[in-house]
């Protein structure tokens, strides 16, 4: 290459790079404007739970909505970056909450693996029980609604076995019933549907890793790579396109991605082996309230097949198993509207019936009917 090139090169490299900044920050204030909520609450926040400033977002056009704390998947998956297009829409329903756990995006961008670690499902759900009961302090009166997602579906159902006083409903979606029977099944669930579609190849690949319990994170990353090939193209367009939602996302920053990044990799490898294990048969199947499980019918990451299962073993006031056709991990992404239809008409009247029934009782006592005060931002 001669000389005379090489400048031209770094100025054509240099104005590409300018280029994709532009659009980037064209395509962030286009999110931002879309994102923009004119009332209500709109918080992003460092908040003090378990003895750790953790990154909490708080989202709703009216404060007297339930609140509903979203317990994002991975471990170190966080959603609050993408939660413009993850819950597009459910702030006229719900007081959103996103939270970046222990060891998971902003968190641990701001605090890094020493700051965060140890991790435990008992230490983290005590993080959320904190965050629980500062929202009860800031939103007086509404109820507390659960979304655990996937790793989240672990740490809601140990939340709520610890203070179900502090919950109205739970949500689980893509819910974990029995991590070590669940990997089996979606080991051989996989392979079976790889033969079935004559991809020999990638059938001989995944005989290649020795059936669960793995014996290495490097495994099960073979085997979910291979496993989400066989979902639905919405499903595997999602994962195509995470890098670049996140990048072009409202609020984000460039350091953001690689916080993002780093951060699942530390929370999987630090919780991998106490998660692999879980079982939610252990704690027992009685809960205090609601127990609703929104579920896609091709999920094999945590196999439908368990949640069908257990559901009719769970003792609760009110439990259900709602499935999402042709779905399969991510329902509440590829059946977004569905998805959320239920969680408007099924879920939320399930959280707000022991409110209504308490102001009746207070209307019946006093002889008023004088509303409750709103609560400020």
């Amino acid at each position: 290459m001669s000389r005379g090139r090489v400048p031209k090169l770094l100025a054509a490299a240099a104005g590409l790079l300018a280029g994709a900044a532009v659009l980037r920050g064209l395509v962030q204030g286009s999110n931002r404007a879309k994102a923009y909520l004119p009332e209500g609450v709109d918080d992003k926040s460092w908040v003090l739970l378990g003895g750790l400033e953790q990154w909490v977002t708080i989202r709703g056009r009216d404060p007297e909505n339930p609140v509903l704390l979203v317990l994002h998947g991975g471990p170190g998956a966080p959603l609050s970056l993408l939660a413009h297009k993850a819950f597009a829409g459910w702030d006229e329903a719900f007081t959103v909450v996103n939270w970046d756990q222990r060891g998971a995006g902003r968190t641990f961008a701001r605090h890094g693996a020493s700051g965060c670690g140890p991790l435990s499902i008992e230490r983290m759900a005590y993080d959320g029980i904190d965050l629980a009961e500062a929202l009860r302090l800031r939103f007086p009166g509404r109820p507390i609604i659960i979304l655990g997602i996937s790793w989240g579906s672990i740490l809601g159902v140990e939340m709520i076995r610890r203070r179900p006083d502090l919950f109205a409903a739970y949500v689980g979606a893509g819910q974990a019933v029995d991590m070590p029977r669940g990997e089996t099944l979606s080991y051989f669930g996989a392979l079976d549907r790889l033969r079935e579609r004559g991809r020999t190849r990638d059938a001989a690949a995944l005989q290649a890793i020795p059936p669960p319990p793995y014996a290495s994170l490097k495994a099960i990353q073979t085997q979910r790579k291979l496993l989400i090939s066989t979902m639905p193209e919405a499903e595997r367009r999602m994962f195509r396109t995470m890098v670049i939602e996140l990048l072009m996302a409202p609020d984000s920053k460039l350091s953001d991605l690689p916080a993002f990044l780093r951060g699942a990799k530390f929370s999987t490898q630090a919780l991998w082996e106490e998660f692999m294990n879980w079982r939610l048969a252990e704690g027992g199947h009685s809960f205090g309230m609601p127990m609703i499980f929104l579920q896609g019918d091709l999920d094999l990451q945590t196999p439908t097949a368990l949640v069908s299962e257990i559901t009719p073993r769970i003792k609760s006031p009110h439990t259900e198993l709602i499935l999402f056709t042709q779905a399969g991990h991510l329902a509440m992404v590829t059946h977004r509207d569905e998805f959320l239809r239920e969680m408007i008409e099924r879920v939320r009247p399930l959280a707000l019936a022991p409110v209504a029934a308490k102001k009746s009782r207070a209307r019946s006592s006093t002889g008023s009917s004088r509303p409750n005060g709103r609560l400020g931002a």
